[in-house]
C-alpha cells in the first residue's frame, strides 16, 4: 500500500513501512513544505498498529542535504502562518523529531549517500543506521552562521559523545561511512546495492524479538538519553532566535553560500 506525497514516498507492506525522501533533484534537501509532509507521515505511523518497522532512505545519490537555504527556499520559510518566525520554526522541528523519535516502530535509517545537517538529525534519532560505503555525514552549518539547532544536537551527543560532535559541528569536517562506524554513528557499513536487503535482513533479525519488549526498551533507553537535555531543549527556540536577530550572521552566511564567496561574520569586538 503506498501513500501520496509531493516530496516523500511510503510504502507499507506487510509489518514495514519504508519511507523515502523524495525531492532528488535538490538532494532532498527540506522545505517548508516537505517539513508538513513529515509531520503527516509520523502522525500516520504513530496510529497505525500493523506497522512494526520503519525504513527511511533517500532517492537518488543523497539521503539528505538538509534544510534548503537557496533564496526561493529561504523567502517561502517563514511565509506560511505555521511558522511566522524562527522560534516557531525550532518548535515545529522539535515536536516533529520528537515524535519521530518516540514511535512505536523501529526505525531503521537507510542511509544511501551525503546525509547533512537535519538528514542527520533524523538519522541520529532512529534506533538503527545502515549505511551505505559511499555515503557520508557532515553538519555545515558553522560555515553558514548557524548553529546546529532543532534539537538535532542531543542525539548526536548521546551517540558519539563530546569530543566528536565538537569536531562535527564545529569544523563542518565530513565523517565518512566507515568512520561513522567506528565513532558510533552507524551500526554497519554496506555496499550500495546491499543497503536495502542489509536493512530488511536487520529487521528480519528484530522481528524473531517481542513485539512490547522492543518498545519498552526503545523507550527506556530513549527516556534514558534524553532526559539529561530536556531542560536545553525547552529553551533552545527562544535562544536560536534571538542569535539569529542579534547577529545578523545567518543573512551574511546564506549570501556567502549563495555568492560562493567567504563569510565575513561579525566579531563582539565590531
Amino acid at each position: 500500500m503506498a501513500a501520496s506525497y509531493q516530496y516523500f514516498t511510503l510504502e507499507k507492506e506487510g509489518e514495514i513501512a519504508t519511507i523515502a525522501l523524495n525531492r532528488p533533484d535538490k538532494l532532498n534537501a527540506f522545505t517548508l513544505q516537505m517539513l508538513f509532509e513529515f509531520k503527516n507521515i509520523v502522525e500516520d505511523l504513530r496510529i497505525d498498529l500493523r506497522t512494526r518497522f520503519v525504513i527511511i532512505t533517500g532517492e537518488g545519490r543523497a539521503f539528505c542535504s538538509g534544510i534548503d537555504v537557496m533564496k526561493e527556499a529561504r523567502d517561502d520559510w517563514y511565509a506560511d502562518p505555521r511558522q511566522p518566525n524562527e522560534r516557531i520554526f525550532q518548535e515545529n522541528g522539535q515536536n516533529i523529531l520528537r515524535d519521530w523519535a518516540n514511535l512505536h516502530q523501529i526505525t531503521v535509517a537507510a542511509v544511501n549517500g551525503p546525509c547533512i545537517g537535519l538528514g542527520l538529525g533524523l538519522v541520529t534519532l532512529c534506533d538503527f543506521r545502515v549505511v551505505a560505503e559511499n555515503a557520508y555525514f557532515s553538519i555545515p552549518e558553522t560555515s553558514i552562521g548557524i548553529g546546529y539547532s532543532v534539537s538535532c544536537l542531543y542525539p548526536l551527543l548521546a551517540l558519539i559523545g563530546p569530543a566528536q560532535a565538537r569536531r562535527m559541528i564545529m569544523t563542518g569536517d565530513r565523517v565518512t561511512a566507515q568512520e561513522a562506524k567506528t565513532i558510533g554513528l552507524a551500526h554497519s557499513v554496506v555496499g550500495s546495492e546491499d543497503l536495502m536487503s542489509a536493512s530488511l535482513e536487520l529487521i528480519g533479525k528484530l522481528s524473531t524479538k517481542g513485539p512490547t519488549a522492543l518498545r519498552i526498551v526503545k523507550r527506556m533507553i530513549n527516556a534514558a538519553t534524553i532526559a539529561q537535555t530536556a531542560d536545553l531543549a525547552a529553551m533552545e527556540p527562544e535562544l536560536v532566535q534571538a542569535f539569529y536577530n542579534a547577529t545578523g550572521d545567518i543573512e551574511e552566511g546564506l549570501n556567502a553560500y549563495r555568492e560562493k564567496r567567504e563569510p565575513h561574520f561579525h566579531l563582539e569586538t565590531d
